[in-house]
């Protein structure tokens, strides 16, 4: 249905207006959604994924545009009267492609409800295997959950510390690290640099790259920890070229 390529889309997220991306799953007929960045109440476009700055502009006019798109108007799924109609709206094809977007919501939402509760249920457990813990986090990340995304940081970080601190199964340990990053990201996203400050610390644990040891020093600035921003920035030394805008020395330390 979507072989012709479709542009990215909006949807009213918890920190503003998402914008997001349909990435098609070759030989699957179902698609991926990918949050690009979000427009704010304030009229900034945060980008997460570092391809929305370059187009800012209609990314920001789309999001603009969400209040008065008609196949965005309220409705109810149990009133046909109220419902959007493909037929009457200027490209049928944006419908189903918010359709097939609310079905994959929908399951991640399902998948990642799981996965709380069975975190709040079984205590000090980890309900999913180490090295498949991305693919888990990877939805909750995906669709911009950053209620959820706290939740989960905050009930996996003390899990898999204990997990990192035992020798071997660095397989495992590069799946963690993944997770992590991307629950600090979403910490991140939902003002709680702390939060992300603590999940980015315990992903250097699991596998130390640049990337990582950058988002570690980027929660520290914002949660103002001086310890941490210069215990980071050592650690990024002493094995790559420190970067001028992660060696700036205007800091509070």
């Amino acid at each position: 249905m979507f072989d012709d390529e479709l542009p990215e889309f909006a949807v009213r997220g918890e920190a503003g207006i998402d914008l997001f991306e349909r990435l098609p799953m070759d030989g699957q007929r179902r698609s991926r959604f990918r949050c690009l960045a979000t427009l704010t109440g304030d009229g900034t476009l945060i980008d997460h994924s570092g391809k929305a700055q370059p187009q800012a502009a209609r990314l920001i006019a789309l999001a603009e545009g969400i209040a008065a798109d008609p196949v965005l108007a309220p409705m109810s799924l149990g009133d046909a009267s109220a419902w959007p109609r493909a037929a009457a709206g200027g490209d049928p094809l944006r419908l189903f492609l918010y359709l097939d977007f609310f079905r994959a919501w929908q399951v991640a939402d399902l998948a990642g409800a799981r996965l709380e509760a069975q975190l709040a249920r079984e205590s000090g457990a980890l309900p999913v295997d180490p090295g498949q813990l991305a693919g888990a986090i990877g939805p909750v990340f995906d669709f911009n959950r950053l209620t959820r995304g706290r939740a989960l940081a905050r009930a996996l970080v003390p899990r898999l510390r204990p997990l990192l601190a035992q020798p071997g199964g660095e397989g495992r340990h590069e799946g963690i690290g993944f997770a992590l990053r991307m629950l600090g990201d979403l910490c991140l996203r939902a003002g709680a640099p702390a939060e992300a400050l603590t999940c980015f610390d315990t992903a250097v644990a699991a596998g130390d790259n640049p990337f990582r040891r950058r988002k570690a020093i980027e929660a520290a600035r914002a949660a103002g920890d001086a310890e941490a921003l210069a215990r980071h920035r050592a650690g990024y030394a002493v094995r790559w070229k420190l970067p001028a805008d992660l060696a700036e020395t205007g800091d509070s330390e």
